[in-house]
């Protein structure tokens, strides 16, 4: 199993416009079963955003990518350049006992 997190560091500025847009875009894709969290105590500067699903395999990753992580990009690229960046993470679980 896969932990695939997205974070999105966003500008104070917009913050509250990029986020409503990312919460409609995850109630219009409910088969894709991503939680949107708030990082507390973020180290940068304005607001940290992450997406995270677990998945059973990478090609579930892609199918994530292309299916919501590619529109939230294109809507950050196309509306609000320079004032917000993604950046993602694939984690593998491995079993402790």
């Amino acid at each position: 199993m896969y932990l695939y997190n997205v974070s999105i560091i966003i500008e104070d500025s917009v913050h509250q416009e990029i986020v409503q847009w990312t919460k409609d875009l995850l109630n219009e894709n409910p088969d894709y079963s991503i939680k949107l969290l708030k990082m507390m105590h973020s180290p940068h500067e304005g607001q940290t955003y992450c997406l995270q699903t677990v998945v059973n395999s990478e090609e579930e990753i892609e199918r994530v990518k292309d299916g919501i992580i590619q529109k939230l990009q294109e809507y950050i690229t196309l509306h609000h350049v320079e004032k917000a960046f993604l950046f993602d993470s694939i984690m593998q679980y491995i079993p402790h006992n």
